[in-house]
């Protein structure tokens, strides 16, 4: 294999100039089962280790056109090499994949080394990241390592991701993610971020600046060159984006996720140089999608104990077609994730907290440190509508007056289970002008994280 090679032109985007050492060059396949003599140079993987950012890593790029990619024994073999040395030296894991799938020439060892695969991301889960990016074909067990992976990116118009080749498919018509990768639509649950290869290589750089080395070591910090006092436009809650990129520092917020077209933003941001991940509804239903995106990152940020702050501006859970089936198992694995994250937390309610939805979006009885509320943020048991007409239906049957009564019976409700009964009993905070919440959510971290 030659340096001018895709897999060799990969790696000097991504890894600083000059740093990265490849070992294993040498390899080749061990089968001699190969029709018309081809050769293997380094088995279709080039392996190594080098800095992004003058921070180590261990890397593997995979070469179509060494046999497709294909995944054989010494393949697998320099794979496994990269993940026993990333774990002995807590040093994350960059896969760059290319890969056509299972080498069948090379039969039952291929196959084994798949598993060994799986064991080895699996054992690294939690201890380091690991990010994987498909630039071409990422084919049947491939499929499975990439998914893997903390995060997944795929190049835009290149990437195809595929568990079984599109012949042996059946389609009844129900969502199917492959056939989405293989159409070029961005969407997809595999996929975290789409774009060209200089892009997707840029962002992985700019990725890696927000991730420990491992779950022994912190987030990288910066200097921060932005007023901690500052005073932001955000006034929208129907906008979390918007919020999340006025909050942070200037320049630092990263999202990551986008290519899961879920109700949801997560990613990360600088608070006075320190990283914090970040989660986010979009729509005010928390449906199946939202809550599991939002707890995955959740999962990540624990792992790798990185503070983590919630926007919060939901009024209940989606009553879409198909949804009763998949969100109780969603919303519980939501609010497990908070339940057991030991980081900082901190909730910041734009909108509406309201009933259940409330109840799943990291809460004080989740473990939020601190629950900020915007000035005419709804939190409450139940919409007052709704709760009134429960609770005095009677009062409401027999009255002259109904709406009258009806609005002196939401006055009283909402004293009694509105954003006051929540601020009195100590489930929230303080109320913050929306123009201060730089300055109240930063100042927050600071204290949380002064010995963290």
């Amino acid at each position: 294999m030659t340096n001018n090679t895709s897999a060799y032109r990969r790696l000097g985007l991504i890894l600083d100039a000059g740093s990265f050492m490849e070992l294993g060059e040498s390899v080749t396949a061990r089968s001699t089962d190969f029709s018309s003599g081809v050769k293997a140079p380094s088995d279709g993987v080039v392996t190594g280790f080098g800095t992004i950012d003058g921070r180590p890593v261990y890397v593997y790029s995979q070469d179509a056109a060494v046999m497709g990619g294909s995944l054989g024994e010494m393949h697998a073999k320099k794979i496994l090499r990269t993940y026993k040395l990333a774990m002995k030296t807590n040093t994350p894991v960059l896969a760059l994949i290319d890969c056509s799938g299972l080498r069948l020439t090379e039969g039952a060892d291929a196959l084994h080394a798949y598993g060994k695969i799986y064991k080895a991301q699996s054992d690294a889960r939690g201890v380091v990241p690991q990010i994987a990016a498909v630039f071409g074909n990422c084919g049947g067990g491939m499929a499975v390592a990439a998914g893997m992976a903390d995060f997944v990116l795929t190049e835009e118009g290149k990437a195809r991701v595929f568990v079984n080749v599109p012949a042996a498919r059946e389609y009844d018509g129900a969502r199917n993610v492959i056939d989405k990768f293989l159409k070029q639509d961005p969407a997809g649950e595999v996929a975290d971020e789409n774009a060209s290869e200089e892009s997707l290589c840029a962002y992985i750089r700019a990725l890696y600046g927000y991730l420990p080395l491992s779950c022994e070591d912190y987030a990288p910090e910066e200097e921060c060159g932005d007023d901690l006092n500052r005073l932001v436009a955000c006034a929208d809650p129907a906008d979390p984006e918007d919020v999340l990129i006025q909050i942070a520092d200037e320049g630092s917020y990263l999202e990551v996720g986008a290519a899961k077209k879920a109700a949801a933003l997560t990613g990360f941001m600088r608070l006075d140089g320190k990283v914090v991940g970040f989660v986010a509804n979009k729509e005010e239903k928390l449906d199946t999608a939202a809550c599991e995106k939002m707890a995955d990152f959740v999962d990540f940020c624990t792992a790798f104990d990185i503070p983590l702050l919630s926007v919060t501006n939901a009024s209940g859970f989606s009553a879409a077609k198909g949804e009763e089936e998949t969100l109780p198992k969603a919303a519980a694995y939501l609010a497990g994730a908070f339940a057991y994250a030991e980081m900082p937390k901190i909730n910041l309610i734009t909108g509406k907290a309201v009933g259940a939805a409330f109840s799943v979006m990291n809460n004080k009885a989740l473990g939020a440190e601190f629950v900020f509320a915007w000035n005419g943020a709804q939190v409450q048991v139940m919409p007052e509508d709704q709760a009134v007409k429960i609770l005095f239906a009677d009062e409401l049957e027999k009255a002259e007056d109904k709406m009258g009564l009806m609005n002196e019976k939401k006055a009283e409700y909402l004293s009694k289970a509105g954003l006051e009964a929540f601020l009195a009993r100590g489930y929230v905070d303080k109320v913050i002008d929306p123009a201060e919440t730089r300055k109240a959510v930063l100042g927050a971290f600071e204290m949380l994280l002064a010995e963290y």
